[in-house]
């Protein structure tokens, strides 16, 4: 999704104490791509001694389309949030909201126990992986990145409820999706109609490993 034309642009600022960046970041994620019929636009997430991350999102504020982006500067502890869309009100009230959610889940982590932490963590990373399925999908990526997130996110989420009485379905699911494609061409896009079924697979993914994160914050 482009830039909106005849749009507005809302901001706001935040800060965290949390000396954790990437979990920051991570939740921050979340607080946006738990919503529904939210897509994933793109992100970048730079490699280095001090964190910075940034994200894109595509969805609906009061109806009509809207661009979310968030960042995470790990130097000066603090995270920036932008909403674009025709509705300057709606955008200022859902960055509100955003500001209100993403507190509390930040002080719910923080609470946490360090093997619950541990957890949370990677479920978190699992649902990233989920939303990057979608985007390198829709972006008719090579199956190799496909490939890529479907197996970060499966390991991540056995990790993240590992010794649990209970395994996740999509733990299973997963497995033999993976088992399906590896024998395709690393370097070519799916067919159109696995590849359908896989974004549509990828969103159940999501659901069920919100249902986990939900348990943490």
């Amino acid at each position: 999704m482009d830039a909106l034309d005849d749009t507005v642009k809302v901001s706001r600022s935040l800060s965290y104490s949390n000396d954790d960046p990437v979990t920051v970041f991570r939740i921050a994620w979340f607080s946006i791509a738990s919503k529904p019929n939210v897509i994933l636009e793109e992100h970048n997430e730079a490699e280095s001694q001090v964190f910075n991350g940034a994200a894109r999102f595509s969805l609906r504020i009061a109806g009509e389309k809207a661009l979310v982006g968030i960042s995470v500067d790990g130097s000066r502890s603090s995270i920036g949030v932008e909403a674009e869309g025709i509705d300057e009100v709606a955008l200022g009230a859902f960055l509100d909201g955003f500001a209100t959610s993403l507190s509390d889940a930040l002080s719910k982590y923080d609470a946490l126990p360090g093997d619950d932490k541990s957890k949370l963590k990677r479920a978190l990373v699992a649902k990233a992986c989920w939303d990057k399925t979608v985007r390198e999908i829709l972006n008719k990526s090579p199956l190799n990145n496909v490939y890529t997130q479907v197996a970060h996110g499966r390991e991540m989420m056995i990790k993240a409820t590992e010794g649990e009485e209970s395994v996740p379905s999509l733990t299973l699911s997963t497995s033999g999706w993976l088992s399906r494609i590896e024998s395709l061409p690393r370097d070519e896009t799916l067919p159109g109609n696995i590849a359908s079924e896989l974004a549509k697979k990828s969103i159940e993914w999501k659901k069920e490993t919100q249902d986990i994160i939900s348990r943490y914050i």
